[in-house]
């Protein structure tokens, strides 16, 4: 070892203060050695003894002179003068910091692990003349609009809902486009009945069969019966 200390009891606890002072307790007395790290000491710096008590720990107050002591019957406090660091760096630990400056070491400290060229600004860009903002902005503009080609032709389409993507309208939509044999007999018939209709309406046209009957007309009585005319029209033929 680099320094050794004879001590009236075994050492229990021991403790290093901000300023290299150094705690030892031993059993009923706290023995407190200056610069005990640096050099051997010929004799305690400060003795502080507890009568029908028993040291089990020792802690010193970050930049304060004093030294906590907790023994057998409970805990007590004694004042070391030159343990603590008076003349601490706010900026890498202070005791009296807010909240807001806690936020703000956190946010340094997590920007110093951060390598210096990912938050600087580019060297290249600096000192030169913007662009024509018109120029800028039809390039702003082509860009979105072949932004927004993309979105729409990779855009899948919509599935509708309310019953309509279910699998059996899928399956039903899917036997519809298939053509069978009992598909063409039907359109065959639908055919041949619309080319009666057809011929129907012609024949109505023409005076035919089917033709709606002739309007009611008083002086139809006094006419000559169609049998008799077509019998005249007969013999005047011959």
């Amino acid at each position: 070892p680099l320094h050794s200390y004879t001590t009236p009891r075994p050492v229990s606890s021991m403790d290093v203060s901000d300023r290299g002072l150094l705690a030892a307790a031993c059993g009923a007395a706290v023995h407190i050695y200056k610069d005990g790290m640096a050099a051997r000491a010929g004799a305690p710096y400060m003795t502080h003894r507890l009568p029908g008590r028993e040291a089990e720990c020792l802690r010193f107050c970050p930049f304060e002179d004093v030294l906590g002591i907790g023994h057998s019957k409970g805990y007590s406090s004694i004042l070391v003068p030159g343990a603590g660091e008076a003349n601490f760096d706010a900026f890498e630990a202070n005791p009296y910091q807010t909240g807001k400056q806690r936020r703000e070491a956190e946010v340094v400290s997590l920007l110093e692990k951060l390598p210096p060229d990912s938050i600087m600004l580019d060297p290249t860009m600096l000192g030169k003349v913007d662009r024509d903002q018109r120029e800028r902005q039809k390039e702003m503009a082509v860009a979105k609009a072949k932004r927004i080609e993309d979105i729409k032709a990779n855009k899948r389409a919509k599935r509708k809902t309310r019953g309509r993507s279910k699998a059996s309208r899928r399956a039903a939509k899917k036997e519809g486009n298939i053509v069978d044999a009992k598909r063409e007999r039907r359109r065959a018939q639908l055919e041949e009945q619309a080319k009666a209709a057809e011929h129907k309406a012609a024949n109505r046209k023409a005076g035919g069969a089917g033709a709606p009957p002739k309007p009611f007309d008083p002086l139809d009585r006094f006419a000559p019966p169609a049998a008799a005319v077509g019998k005249h029209r007969h013999r005047g033929g011959d």
